[in-house]
């Protein structure tokens, strides 16, 4: 037996088994990233929903996207997808990062002032002249309280109008094509 022709065929079996788990890895991990894809537009199509039916954006709307999957795995899409289905992605995808960055905005701007607040309270009870009193307490109760139950935290409006702005471009996307196409690619029949 001619061991050259035998060490030539073990090597052409384990190319060919390796090239098969290439493949196949590569099938798996495109199902994958679709099935992610798939959870992430639900997900903001249901954060969506919600603002629409409060009518209400404030520190409590949740986060549209934790994080732009769809910027991670297009790339696995690139010869299945035509340019408008790109769009359609795209257009989504950066409409729920810019809300997700305004909410952000929101919620910072809103604990910063809620911050101010507190220190301005601490200021103002602290600047009391007879504190240790009974009447200084007193005092620094009613202060706490005109404060407290008087002012609001600041409420930002560009964040908000940053919101409803991108919620309108955005689109519905799980009624398109595009979307039962990535529903194909993950074998999700729903």
């Amino acid at each position: 037996m001619d061991y050259n022709l035998l060490n030539s065929l073990i090597t052409l079996l384990v190319g060919g088994v390796a090239f098969a788990v290439y493949t196949l890895n590569k099938r798996h991990e495109k199902s994958s990233a679709a099935t992610i894809i798939i959870m992430d537009i639900r997900h903001a199509e249901g954060v969506v929903q919600s603002i629409l039916e409060r009518n209400q954006i404030d520190i409590s709307t949740k986060d549209v996207l934790s994080e732009n999957n769809w910027s991670k795995y297009k790339h696995l899409f690139a010869k299945n997808f035509s340019q408008d289905d790109f769009v359609a992605f795209n257009r989504f995808f950066d409409s729920c990062v810019e809300m997700s960055d305004a909410r952000k905005r929101l919620r910072e701007v809103f604990y910063t002032s809620l911050n101010t607040k507190a220190q301005l309270v601490q200021e103002k009870i602290h600047s009391i002249a007879n504190l240790d009193t009974p009447e200084g307490q007193v005092e620094a109760e009613k202060v706490f309280k005109e404060i407290s139950n008087g002012h609001r935290a600041f409420d930002p409006n560009e964040p908000k109008e940053r919101i409803m702005k991108n919620l309108q471009m955005m689109g519905k996307l799980s009624n398109t094509p595009s979307f039962d196409k990535l529903k194909n690619f993950s074998g999700s029949k729903t």
